[in-house]
């Protein structure tokens, strides 16, 4: 970042303490909460819930941006990622705990999913850390954000796709991540409005729509599921009804 962008952020601060302060405060609990409805419903469906790459990727960047290479610009930032970690790592756990139950198809990976995890972990840390040493601790934590983001929105969509199924999955959990990432965008529009190039650029501009497109999808594809799925329970439940009454009117004649 150079000393025009770094002038440009901290006069953004200045002008915004208190809404940058909400917008964080924010962000920080809505990803929370989706962490903790992941965990919850991990061992409630007992399967992961985020995508195992895009997991990786996730938990990959929080390391170093809370342990490595902590934002020096802002302090909230450095409680929220270490926040977020400790909770990713519980994500992983239960992903690692419950992975080889979505992989019967693939004895190879079903047996692996430990040495999958490790590698990719240590290999998305080396992706984070190329993009530090090309743009620097600031922009590379802000393009390493905005690629994660992108990343699984995309690989929860396509899992939902593929699954078929609200398995591993809920509206809180896509609420709670979605409104979570709205406010990581306020915080960041409102913290660069004066010209931080990583902000206002038309890559930045893609990635916001996509995730919005992404994400909205994601939504209202799992409220169709949910209500197939609504729609067959109540089918089932129907017909073991009109068995149990054909039964008892059988046991009727059987007596009389």
């Amino acid at each position: 970042m150079s000393q025009v962008e770094e002038l440009q952020a901290s006069q953004g601060y200045r002008k915004n303490p208190s809404a940058l302060t909400v917008t964080s405060v924010g962000m920080c609990v809505c990803w929370l909460a989706s962490y903790t409805g992941m965990i919850r419903k991990s061992f409630q469906d007992r399967t992961y819930c985020m995508p195992l790459m895009p997991l990786c990727c996730d938990i990959a960047f929080e390391f170093i941006y809370s342990v490595i290479y902590p934002p020096m610009e802002d302090p909230i930032l450095q409680y929220l990622f270490a926040s977020w970690l400790a909770l990713s790592v519980v994500v992983v756990f239960t992903a690692m705990r419950f992975a080889p139950n979505e992989w019967k198809h693939a004895p190879l990976i079903q047996r692996n999913i430990s040495w999958i995890f490790a590698v990719s972990i240590v290999g998305w840390m080396t992706a984070h850390m190329a993009l530090v040493d090309q743009f620097g601790p600031d922009d590379g934590m802000a393009w390493s954000g905005w690629f994660c983001q992108l990343f699984l929105s995309a690989g929860c969509l396509c899992q939902l796709i593929v699954r078929d199924s609200s398995r591993g999955t809920s509206l809180f959990i896509w609420l709670a991540r979605f409104v979570g990432t709205i406010f990581s965008v306020l915080y960041f529009a409102l913290r660069y409005r004066h010209g931080h190039v990583i902000w206002h650029s038309p890559l930045a501009w893609w990635g916001t729509a996509a995730f919005f497109v992404l994400d909205g999808s994601y939504g209202i594809l799992l409220w169709h599921i949910q209500q197939s799925e609504k729609e067959v329970n109540d089918q089932r439940r129907r017909k073991a009804g009109s068995l149990d009454k054909t039964e008892m009117n059988g046991k009727k004649l059987d007596s009389g």
